[in-house]
C-alpha cells in the first residue's frame, strides 16, 4: 500500500509505503515497525543504488520460520537532500562545543536548519495515527519499533530517545557516528553525551 505526498510543517512531502504480511487477517492486530529511507526497502528498481533492503522477502522469511511474530512495515520515504538534516539527533547540537564547530556543523552539515525534531514530530503525529486509522495496529509502546541504517541509525536512537512512550525499541543498524572529513571526536562526544542523558 502507498500514501503519497504526506506532509508536515517544517518537512517536504514524501511518500509512505506501507508492507502487511503474507496472511494478513484485517481481524488480528499486528505490531508496527517504522523504517526510514523508505524508497530503498522494498523494490531495487527505485532505489538510486539498485539494491533494496528486500525487508518484505526477510519479513515473510521469518514469519513463515516462526521467528518473529506478524507484524506491519511502514516505510518512510526520505528527502534526499534534507536527509542529514532530518536524521542527525538535533538535541545533541547543545553538547557540540566549541560555539564555532556547531555553527559551522549546523549551517554545512545540515544546511542551516537542523529538521529532526520536525521529523521525528512528522512520524509521531502524522504517519502512526494515519497508520493506526488504516490498518489493524497494535498501538502501544511494546508493539511500536523503528528501525534504520547509518544515518538513519541516528535518527532511530534519537526516537527512542525523545518519544519512549512511543516506542518500545530501536534498531540502528551500522550506526554513521556522523562527524566532518577532518579528524575530529568533537561531534562523536556531542552524541554520546546526549545518549548517557537520555537513551532509555
Amino acid at each position: 500500500d502507498r500514501f503519497s505526498a504526506l506532509s508536515s510543517q517544517g518537512l517536504s512531502p514524501r511518500e509512505i509505503e506501507v508492507w502487511r504480511p503474507p496472511e494478513f487477517d484485517p481481524k488480528q492486530r499486528y505490531k508496527v515497525l517504522y523504517m526510514h529511507d523508505g524508497q530503498m526497502l522494498f523494490d531495487p528498481t527505485r532505489t538510486w543504488n539498485r539494491r533494496a533492503w528486500e525487508i518484505d522477502r526477510t519479513g515473510s522469511r521469518l514469519i513463515e520460520e516462526r521467528l518473529v511474530q506478524d507484524f506491519i512495515v511502514v516505510g518512510i520515504a526520505n528527502d534526499p537532500a534534507r536527509r542529514h538534516a532530518e536524521f542527525f539527533p538535533q538535541a545533541a547540537l547543545n553538547d557540540l562545543h566549541p560555539e564555532t564547530l556547531r555553527a559551522s556543523f549546523t549551517e554545512k552539515a545540515l544546511g542551516g536548519r537542523p529538521a529532526a525534531d520536525d521529523y521525528l514530530k512528522f512520524i509521531v503525529e502524522v504517519v502512526k495515527p494515519l497508520i493506526d486509522r488504516s490498518y489493524p495496529t497494535l498501538t502501544s509502546r511494546d508493539s511500536t519499533f523503528i528501525m534504520g541504517s547509518s544515518m538513519g541509525g541516528l535518527i532511530s536512537l534519537y526516537a527512542a530517545c525523545e518519544y519512549p512512550e512511543i516506542f518500545g525499541g530501536a534498531a540502528a543498524l551500522s550506526t554513521h557516528w556522523i562527524g566532518t572529513y577532518e579528524r575530529n571526536n568533537e561531534i562523536p562526544s556531542a552524541l554520546m553525551s546526549y545518549l548517557d542523558r537520555k537513551l532509555p
